[in-house]
């Protein structure tokens, strides 16, 4: 009798025992699985863009003239981003980036959108109340300009004059 009940002891022992590191266990692999899929949604680390000025060279040599919105952030006069009905234009690194316009984004002056996506980049543009009197007054306004990555994180944002017309 005492054959019988000593293994029958160890065999219940051993079951409670494997019941909570198999729960452990579980939830262990349950934490990793969760730091894993964290790791992997993270993007890299942010890269600030900042656009450099389009010239009127590169306006001419691209047709980038006419009905469009001309963003020029701060004081500064030198255009960062035109924007027209059917795309957008930026540029980075010395090369001209095109946006296409998504034509389900809001309308803004000169029939220009909100709402651009490129290859690498997104762009986002609004435009306020107008800034000068006068003749002008329909054409100028105060604008903002928000360029975000593939992983729609802001890597540049400015606000200043806006013109809008052909």
């Amino acid at each position: 009798m005492v054959r019988i009940a000593i293994p029958a002891i160890l065999l219940i022992t051993t079951a409670c025992t494997e019941a909570p590191l198999e729960a452990e266990q579980e939830s262990e692999n349950a934490a990793l699985a969760e730091r894993v899929r964290e790791a992997n949604d993270a993007g890299p680390p942010i890269e600030q863009v900042v656009p450099e000025t389009i010239g009127y060279p590169d306006m001419e040599a691209n047709d980038l003239l006419g009905l469009a919105c001309a963003y020029a952030p701060g004081t500064s006069m030198g255009v960062r981003v035109i924007a027209r009905e059917t795309d957008a234009w930026m540029k980075i690194d010395g090369e001209l980036v095109r946006f296409a316009a998504d034509p389900g984004s809001r309308e803004l002056p000169a029939k220009s959108r909100t709402s651009y996506n490129g290859q690498k980049y997104s762009l986002r543009l609004d435009v306020g109340g107008t800034v000068a009197e006068g003749e002008i007054e329909a054409t100028t306004y105060e604008g903002t300009m928000w360029l975000y990555d593939r992983w729609d994180r802001v890597i540049y944002t400015g606000s200043g004059t806006t013109n809008c017309g052909a």
